[in-house]
């Protein structure tokens, strides 16, 4: 009898410990209530040149075109409404490898800061030899939300 009233013991320690470890488990941290705002991203390509966007504050645009720095061809940021938009850090994705002349892409990020519409304009050129040698341009109308 003293044995099975030990083992029941053990067993309900075992169960304790158990639970106890799956609680503090760092996976258990994700059935807590998480306080960390999600912020949606819009994801925008080439094609969608001359679109309208619609977004809210504090969301993001994110434009990806395709670049061959090798070329002298660079893309920038043409002009921005400033009041409406705060321009991020840009991104330059080039893949490693040998081969000269491989292209890439380079991303543009955008972050609505108040409501109201604004245009987005970038072009790809040499800068050093001036507007004129721009071979291509992307625009885009946003409309931020509330």
């Amino acid at each position: 009898m003293r044995q099975e009233y030990t083992f029941r013991s053990f067993a309900r320690k075992a169960l304790l410990v158990g639970a106890g470890f799956i609680i503090s488990s760092p996976g258990a941290a994700s059935c807590q209530k998480n306080t960390k705002q999600v912020t949606m991203e819009h994801l925008l390509v080439q094609t969608d040149t001359n679109r309208t966007v619609d977004i809210r504050l504090t969301e993001t645009v994110r434009i990806t075109l395709p670049e061959n720095a090798t070329t002298g061809y660079r893309w920038t940021v043409e002009s921005y409404d400033r009041e409406l938009l705060n321009e991020l850090p840009s991104e330059a994705h080039y893949p490693a490898t040998t081969r000269v002349g491989s292209g890439g892409e380079v991303v543009f990020i955008f972050q609505a800061k108040k409501s109201g519409s604004g245009d987005i304009m970038l072009k790809q050129w040499r800068s050093w030899e001036g507007d004129s040698s721009a071979i291509a341009r992307f625009h885009i109308l946003l409309r931020v939300l509330p």
